[in-house]
């Protein structure tokens, strides 16, 4: 990313955030199928939200790992379809923390109410197991309609302004520091 931001030509930053990373975090939402993932170590960031987008999410309990979004920590604003995913899939107390505070937190944490074992690969192969043996026509419906409420893949993507704005952002000086800093940590 301090790459991306740092590069004189925005061309690149402005697709690579607008188009491949929304369609990368938004694949499980538009999958009609039954996303499954299983979390053993570290999801920081994108690898959150990928999470979050899940249908399913397991988490290993052989030792703690650390959850969090820390794009604010950097200075790096969050785009429309990440924060309506974290916002819809977590308690709002935990939400708001971890986007405000950037703060991260353990696995253990009792707010992420997700199937824990110590085996988290088996729990999502079991899950999609029972889930695909039913009709899968009914899942996709209601799928849509769960996230329906938040997030429209097609309006709620960033304006031409706000993701001007965006990039004017995460290519300035303070977040280019803020992000030069962390790599160096």
């Amino acid at each position: 990313m301090y790459k991306r931001s740092s590069s004189n030509d925005k061309t690149p930053l402005r697709k690579f955030m607008f188009d491949t990373l929304n369609r990368g975090i938004t694949a499980p939402l538009r999958c009609t199928k039954p996303v499954a993932c299983s979390v053993d170590g570290h999801a920081i960031a994108g690898g959150l939200i990928l999470a979050l987008a899940c249908d399913y999410i397991a988490l290993g309990t052989k030792k703690p790992f650390r959850l969090g979004v820390t794009e604010l920590l950097v200075g790096v604003p969050f785009p429309n379809i990440p924060l309506e995913i974290v916002r819809h899939q977590l308690e709002p107390q935990l939400a708001h923390r971890l986007i405000f505070d950037a703060n991260l937190v353990s696995s253990n944490e009792p707010a992420f109410r997700y199937e824990r074992g110590e085996n988290p690969d088996d729990l999502a192969q079991k899950w999609l197991s029972i889930v695909s043996q039913r009709p899968l026509k009914g899942f996709a419906i209601t799928k849509k309609k769960w996230w329906s409420d938040r997030i429209s893949l097609d309006t709620t993507v960033e304006t031409d302004q706000q993701q001007t704005e965006f990039i004017d952002v995460i290519s300035g000086n303070d977040c280019l520091q803020a992000m030069k800093k962390t790599l160096e940590k």
